[in-house]
């Protein structure tokens, strides 16, 4: 395992850290959820060697959403306020584009772009923009940020209005009263970034379900998508997301039985589902 450094194209200095498998076929880009990180995600670090050790090389690359706030450090020695509390969801095509062409620059022949949670929201919106040229994407629990936050909650209205009153004051980075659904620090600017329907980051429209889900459509590559079954039941509607993806001829998903949102104790299971997609699919 080594760990790699690099500038965003605003100059936000990101982390990696990368398991190499000394083979240059296949390397994994994982995208990782609201707030995490590589110290945060056991079930992401025993995935990752397993798969390191199968020949699939993995690069976690951290994006501004790590942590609920943190100093990012800039090329010319200042710092920025950064974190899951106040990142803009678009920014996430810079982010990913810094280990997209690392990953390159490695000598990879094929990418396979991999979220988990909020990382799937990224990961979708990344391609359907950027048109980038990628061999396989892998969906672990994607969640419709907007529906999910609307059922979980209750005072979802108040929270709404709090931050369009802090943003029309010129308070944007005000953080709102209350913890979002007990436990997310969010700022008034990101809570009408992320929770606006129809904003970018709304393509897992699931609880809304409209007839096309204008990004998921666009994807032509192979796809595996997996849920836990203790999830609920949002993430369940694994064949709803797959009858939208109406250009791609090689969707797989599965449902994890006794597996929660972060698969502890089925690592195992992730990991060969994920080496049968890509020997299936991808090689």
């Amino acid at each position: 395992m080594d760990f790699f450094y690099e500038y965003t194209s605003d100059n936000l200095l990101l982390q990696g850290t990368y398991f190499d498998s000394n083979n240059k076929d296949i390397c994994i880009l994982f995208i990782h959820g609201q707030a995490q990180s590589i110290i945060d995600n056991k079930f992401i670090y025993l995935i990752a060697k397993t798969l390191s050790n199968n020949n699939i090389s993995f690069l976690y690359g951290h994006n501004r959403g790590y942590s609920y706030i943190n100093c990012m450090t800039k090329k010319d020695g200042t710092l920025e306020k950064v974190g899951s509390a106040f990142e803009i969801f678009e920014d996430c095509i810079k982010d990913i584009s810094v280990w997209v062409k690392k990953i390159k620059e490695l000598g990879y022949k094929k990418i396979i772009l991999m979220g988990h949670s909020l990382g799937c929201n990224k990961a979708l919106y990344y391609l359907s923009k950027t048109k980038e040229s990628i061999d396989g994407v892998i969906f672990l629990s994607p969640p419709d940020m907007i529906g999910l936050t609307k059922l979980e909650e209750e005072k979802f209205e108040d929270f709404m209005s709090e931050a369009k009153y802090n943003v029309d004051n010129n308070k944007p980075n005000k953080l709102l009263n209350n913890l979002l659904c007990d436990f997310d620090y969010i700022s008034s600017k990101t809570f009408i970034n992320f929770y606006t329907e129809n904003n970018a980051i709304d393509n897992f429209p699931i609880e809304r379900n409209p007839d096309i889900y204008n990004q998921l459509s666009t994807i032509k590559t192979p796809i595996l998508s997996i849920a836990g079954s203790l999830e609920s039941k949002t993430y369940l509607e694994q064949e709803k997301l797959k009858s939208k993806a109406i250009n791609c001829e090689d969707y797989i998903y599965y449902i994890v039985d006794g597996a929660n949102h972060f698969y502890n104790g089925y690592e195992h299971v992730i990991a060969e589902y994920i080496l049968n997609f890509i020997n299936e699919k991808i090689i």
